[in-house]
């Protein structure tokens, strides 16, 4: 594998000069129109046919020199978040309100990198891989549902997926890949509540309906009753009033609304939390003399990583000169990559690569994130030794 890491050292600078254009310029899901104009025009240098699915998405189709019809597939995010940089990196975004604050720039450099590697390496695999820029991940419904819908995984059927997602790292290691089998994400649902009340006079308590009163209790016992009710092997967590990028509770006279987020990491425990979630708001409205509105919001499925794509990817990884380890959790996070397998059957594999900590060490979707460059490398090794492994064995 010395010739794959000698053709990612001869891109660094090229691809990093490329994020930093990615990162200066982000825009929010579905409207990703320049970032995906821009894909397209490296895919075209590089001779890659694609094509647009939607109005942001785009899919490229690279096909090896060899006899073999293997199809595999690397995925990568591209829409940013509506966040307010506070990095004061020397090429921070130029686009007030909008920061690649979770990695995606990162995410698409690294794809277009092993698209321009396996272009150098066509003559050392057969069969082909597609390469899906997903847009909107991080806008609920996501874009990987309205892919799958638009055929993405079909003509022909797909054999496995691959994504990985940057994160920071506590002790500022950078390129380790991090391998899960099993159920890697959690799921991802909203509960958009509210609560009908009836506004009085501070002088005729009797006559109202305290909806300010009802929404607090409520709140209180979502957070601790919810949990308690569901197998320790089913774990599902609810979290009311603390979403960032919005207002979470909103209260006016006579009226509470408020959003909650159940990840749960089964789905025995989603399943059980749902319908926890909605006897208790039935039970408080009542005692309460309130009426409680609730409606859900699906999110993302569970990632399910199936256990010989992780050993695939373990093998490539290491293969190649790259830090692949076994972690003993799942990600607490969501992904909307889950729903390439979960809805197609296809054998899927997601990880997390650690890029670093900046001068401190703060949570994906924070303003002050900084990710250290050097994770595109390994990042486009690990992609390219993952896609050469899959299609050669």
């Amino acid at each position: 594998m010395n010739a794959l890491r000698e053709e990612c050292q001869q891109l660094r600078d090229e691809l990093i000069a490329l994020r930093r254009e990615f990162h200066r310029a982000p825009e929010l899901g579905l409207h990703e129109y320049h970032t995906a104009a821009r894909i397209e025009r490296e895919l075209d240098r590089c001779g890659i046919p694609h094509e647009r699915v939607g109005e942001t998405a785009v899919v490229g189709h690279l096909t090896g020199n060899g006899n073999g019809s293997g199809l595999v597939v690397l995925r990568a995010d591209i829409d940013a978040l509506p966040v307010h940089e506070e990095t004061g990196l020397p090429f921070a975004s130029e686009t007030e309100g909008v920061m690649h604050a979770c990695g995606h720039d990162l995410h698409t450099t690294m794809l277009l990198g092993a698209a321009k590697t396996l272009c150098h390496m066509r003559d050392q695999f057969a069969g082909t891989v597609k390469l899906i820029f997903e847009p909107s991940e991080d806008l609920m419904p996501g874009g990987a549902r309205a892919l799958v819908a638009a055929g993405v995984m079909e003509n022909p059927h797909v054999d496995a997926i691959f994504g990985q997602h940057v994160c920071p790292s506590e002790n500022d290691s950078v390129g380790r890949m991090q391998l899960y089998k099993g159920y890697f994400t959690s799921a991802v649902d909203l509960f958009h509540i509210t609560v009908h009340g009836k506004s009085g006079h501070g002088a005729a308590p009797h006559t109202a309906r305290d909806a300010i009163a009802c929404a607090g209790y409520l709140i209180t016992v979502l957070q601790t009753v919810v949990s308690r009710r569901i197998d320790p092997m089913d774990t599902a967590v609810l979290t009311v009033g603390t979403m960032s990028g919005g207002d979470a509770v909103n209260i006016t006279a006579g009226e509470a609304r408020m959003v909650a987020v159940l990840r749960s990491f089964s789905d025995a425990g989603r399943d059980t939390a749902i319908q926890e979630v909605r006897r208790i708001c039935k039970g408080i409205g009542i005692a309460f003399d309130c009426d409680i509105e609730v409606n859900l919001e699906e999110g993302y499925a569970l990632q399910y990583n199936d256990p010989a794509m992780i050993d695939l990817v373990n093998k490539a990884v290491t293969a190649a000169g790259g830090k692949a380890e076994f972690i003993d959790k799942p990600f607490s996070g969501s992904e909307d990559f889950s729903f390439f397998g979960k809805l197609t059957g296809t054998p899927s594999a997601f990880m997390m690569i650690d890029a670093g900590r900046g001068d401190e060490l703060v949570s994906l979707h924070n303003g002050k994130i900084v990710f250290n460059e050097e994770v595109i490398k390994p990042g486009v090794t690990g992609l390219t030794a993952i896609a050469l492994e899959y299609l050669n064995q």
